[in-house]
């Protein structure tokens, strides 16, 4: 049964496996709490709506009665997570759903860098740093006045940089501390620290 949960980025490390290093990447899990649970005959699919991450402002007054009916204090997101065995409203998901040793995807929202050139976006080479240049980080030809006598769509040019969705697939949970509620997990996860992912296990 696939789970999910929700979680913060704290920040990378690393770990000894004897004399080999490993980088790590440790996420705080607080309490993802249930605020509804979604079935297919009322809304067409099984899922549950949680409250997660830490509250930064005032909600508005919508969605501080959506908390009040269930009974749950405000937090910063709601999001909807797999169906969870014995869920209902109120209840509480902890890092305890989540087992060492299994591989899990992590989604997060990668850092925005803005409008930038194409060898930061798209690792271009650059030009000759010699005389007689005198472009050396532009982009060069992009297409010529002959037949078609455009640009084609999705040639690489300078643009937008970051701030999207990406998946990491295939990372392993090396470690749970129940108490502290982290998961550290082999490898890094896009994001900025203090950062929303989600762990998805499979």
């Amino acid at each position: 049964m696939a789970l999910a949960l929700y979680g913060t980025k704290v920040g990378m490390t690393r770990i000894y496996d004897g004399d080999t290093a490993i980088a790590v990447t440790v996420v705080e899990v607080q309490s993802n709490d249930v605020v509804e649970v979604k079935t297919g005959e009322k809304h067409g699919y099984a899922a549950l709506k949680v409250a997660v991450g830490p509250r930064k402002r005032k909600p508005t007054k919508a969605l501080a009665g959506e908390y009040k009916k269930a009974d749950v204090a405000p937090r910063r997101f709601l999001r909807e997570i797999p169906l969870v065995e014995g869920a209902e409203i109120g209840r509480k998901l902890t890092v305890e759903i989540l087992e060492v040793g299994k591989i899990v995807d992590v989604v997060g929202q990668t850092k925005g860098r803005g409008f930038t050139g194409v060898m930061k976006r798209h690792n271009f080479s650059g030009h000759k740093a010699t005389h007689g240049t005198s472009k050396h980080r532009g982009p060069g030809s992009i297409g010529c006045r002959m037949d078609p006598g455009k640009v084609f769509k999705n040639k690489r040019m300078a643009g937008h940089y970051g701030d999207e969705q990406v998946t990491v697939r295939n990372l392993t949970i090396v470690s749970v501390d129940k108490d502290k509620n982290l998961v550290v997990l082999k490898g890094a996860i896009p994001g900025p620290n203090g950062g929303l992912v989600a762990i998805k296990q499979h």
